[in-house]
């Protein structure tokens, strides 16, 4: 009984990309158990999407509203940031006192009052003094939703649909946005919208993880640190660093270009506001294909090899997008730029998984998805900033700083296929 209880701790520290024997090939039949919660996982997913897809369609409306300036209306993505980098530090502290369950709530439950009070269309400061919590609820759902995907059978497949399900949640933001242009709604009804997705999701949560234990640290074995000790272990591991760095700028480029492409498009490049919606719908739609069709390709060739060719691409698209003045050149360009974007985040996510030892997964990689969702606010803010400065045109060069960045730490993330090397 000894040995086995000291196996199954060495097994739950050792790193899955180590040579460890496997029992058998996983299958779709294994995933039966977790249908519920899966589901549930999947909607909030869409959730992380229909938010983060929200905003910049409206940015040009909530600027006449309130009549504020670029660099103004950016500070709304910095007070996200500042819920998001709060949250994760306070994950890990949070999921250990109340539960996960509790956690997923708290987060939903943020994000609902949150989304109702903005659609009220209360002053600026209010609006921004909101977003905070805005950003820690998702911060807090989208860690627990990767942790929890992280650790099922099939797990780099099931990464890949729960992220593409996020495209596809930024996919219906901007056709949410043009449907209140077309027949003159105000910018509030979105908050609407999005308040009653939020309902959906509390609902969502009770049904799909209510019977879920997510324990997954077992406490009685003195063989391993607390959790204190864990937690340090788990986020100062070079893999956790390097991973949520990387995290932290892919989802920057991903969300500035989401967020600011449709002001760039119109005011930028002079483009047809409601046409321009449905170019920036295209770029979350490709994002959600990339991340199935392009997820699947970097199994099938290598991670390391695959991803860096496409954020290779990815500065090149941009490079047109600076050069060029052509509306058409531009739109498909930016619908391709999302497609090309679509596997980075799930295949780093599945990547790192299996570099951690198990016991640092819940830490690791909650802490991974909370930290890099900062992206999503922080970058569009210093965007935005920079766009005040110099005009919205400076968004391409901003992200191509940001790629270059990307391709650097990409070189350092582990792989079972390395194209340049690891970390150990």
């Amino acid at each position: 009984m000894a040995n086995q209880e000291a196996s199954t701790s060495q097994h739950e520290r050792q790193p899955l990309l180590s040579p460890v024997p496997t029992e058998q090939e996983e299958s779709l039949k294994d995933l039966k158990p977790f249908i519920k919660p899966l589901t549930a996982a999947f909607f909030i997913s869409i959730v992380a999407g229909l938010n983060d897809g929200s905003l910049g369609t409206i940015i040009p409306r909530l600027k006449i509203y309130y009549d504020i300036s670029n660099e103004t209306i950016s500070t709304l993505f910095l007070c996200s940031a500042f819920g998001f980098f709060i949250s994760a530090g306070l994950n890990g502290y949070i999921v250990h006192r109340i539960g996960q369950l509790k956690t997923l709530y708290l987060g939903s439950g943020l994000m609902l009052i949150s989304f109702s009070l903005i659609a009220t269309g209360m002053p600026f400061k209010a609006v921004a003094c909101t977003f905070p919590f805005v950003g820690a609820g998702m911060a807090l759902l989208d860690a627990a939703m990767n942790v929890y995907v992280a650790n099922l059978p099939l797990a780099t497949l099931m990464l890949n649909i729960l992220h593409a399900l996020y495209g596809v949640g930024a996919f219906i933001s901007p056709k949410v946005s043009a449907y209140l242009l077309a027949h003159n709604y105000s910018w509030m009804g979105m908050y609407v919208f999005l308040a009653f997705v939020g309902l959906l999701n509390i609902i969502g949560i009770t049904i799909g993880f209510y019977p879920v234990d997510f324990e997954e640290i077992r406490h009685d074995d003195d063989n391993k640190p607390n959790h204190g000790e864990l937690t340090k272990l788990a986020i100062l591991n070079k893999v956790t660093l390097i991973g949520a760095t990387y995290i932290l700028i892919y989802v920057g480029v991903e969300v500035t270009l989401g967020g600011w492409g449709y002001t760039w498009l119109t005011e930028g490049r002079q483009g047809n506001p409601v046409p321009m919606l449905d170019v920036v719908s295209g770029y979350w739609g490709g994002l959600a294909l990339g991340r199935v069709l392009l997820g699947y390709l970097s199994g099938r060739f290598g991670e390391k090899l695959m991803i860096t060719l496409f954020t290779m691409m990815i500065i090149a698209g941009l490079v047109v997008m600076l050069v060029s003045t052509d509306i058409v050149v531009d739109s498909a360009v930016f619908v391709s730029l999302g497609l090309l974007l679509g596997p980075m985040f799930p295949t780093t996510i599945s990547l790192a998984s299996k570099a951690l030892p198990r016991s640092y997964h819940a830490t690791s990689i909650g802490f991974m998805a909370a930290l890099g969702a900062g992206g999503a606010a922080l970058f569009p803010f210093i965007t935005g900033q920079v766009a005040g400065k110099f005009g919205i045109l400076i968004m391409p060069t901003a992200c191509i700083a940001m790629s270059i960045a990307m391709l650097i730490l990409w070189v350092f993330i582990p792989s079972d296929k390395p194209l340049f090397g690891s970390c150990k």
